[in-house]
């Protein structure tokens, strides 16, 4: 199946007292992949910035902009249309065997464990178990993830910037992303590839044409099965035609939506919404 589908994130930064410049990098322009074509892109400043567009490391667009004036908001708004496809069916999966040094020097980037996804001491005794009963890679990843789901209860809305897996394990609660950290640092504790996945997922399992929806921005991983394979932890389903990609990278911080840098006095507030919008 496939969808057709609008989404719109707008972010505010109000300042007490006016910034005098401001430095930013947005990463809200969804990728074409094998899966999803981004139809029409456009990133909104105001007040008006200079910028330019690369993309980095991990194949993210950013955006880079300026604002040299003083002002005491910034607005930026992203809005594309992208199509989007269920994956093809996965092929055959992969044996532990195949966990090889030669792969794991491939992507050893997804393999070792950063801060921010490093399993909780209290979580690893259940991971060594869960590893020495699981026959393949796959039934580890399986299991993992249904741990997770009811052992951490969702939240919505934001948590601090530097919230880590060994967080969200020890107090059994996080949003989308700090559970998605607690998987890919199980999944690396067996020596399995994973990365981390940013974008948006449309919230009904059956979305209505044209019925715009408030969302939220949302993360999954990706581990690697002889090739890489998703699956979105908070929902507990494989991304599917829902599922917008916009970034992927080792965790979080390669993949924020908005980072910068600003000069001000005062206090600064921010707010963020996100609508989606199924089109055919």
């Amino acid at each position: 199946m496939s969808m057709r589908m609008r989404v719109r994130h707008a972010t505010s930064y109000t300042y007490s007292v006016p910034t005098r410049a401001s430095y930013s990098e947005a990463r809200l322009t969804p990728q074409t992949t094998a899966d999803q074509y981004v139809r029409r892109s456009r990133l909104e400043i105001a007040p008006t910035a200079w910028s330019q567009e690369y993309r980095d490391y991990w194949g993210a667009t950013v955006t880079a902009f300026e604002v040299t004036d003083p002002h005491d908001e910034l607005r930026v708004v992203a809005t594309s249309i992208v199509d989007t496809a269920d994956p093809a069916e996965p092929g055959r999966s992969i044996g532990w065997d195949d966990l090889d040094p030669s792969t794991l020097d491939r992507y050893c980037e997804f393999v070792h464990q950063q801060d921010k996804v490093q399993p909780s001491a209290s979580l690893i005794p259940e991971l060594d178990a869960i590893r020495a009963e699981s026959a393949t890679p796959g039934a580890y990843v399986e299991a993992v993830v249904a741990l997770l789901r009811d052992r951490i209860k969702r939240l919505v809305g934001a948590t601090h910037v530097s919230a880590t897996a060994e967080e969200a394990w020890d107090t059994g609660r996080g949003v989308t992303h700090d559970i998605t950290h607690v998987a890919i640092g199980a999944l690396r504790h067996a020596s399995i590839p994973a990365r981390f996945v940013a974008g948006y997922v449309h919230p009904e399992t059956e979305p209505q044409v044209e019925v715009p929806v408030t969302a939220e921005p949302h993360a999954w991983l990706e581990w690697w099965d002889g090739r890489w394979v998703g699956w979105d932890v908070t929902n507990g389903e494989a991304p599917g035609e829902r599922h917008i990609i916009v970034s992927r990278g080792r965790d979080f911080d390669d993949n924020p939506n908005l980072r910068g840098i600003y000069s001000t006095d005062g206090e600064v507030s921010t707010t963020v919404d996100v609508e989606i919008t199924r089109l055919m």
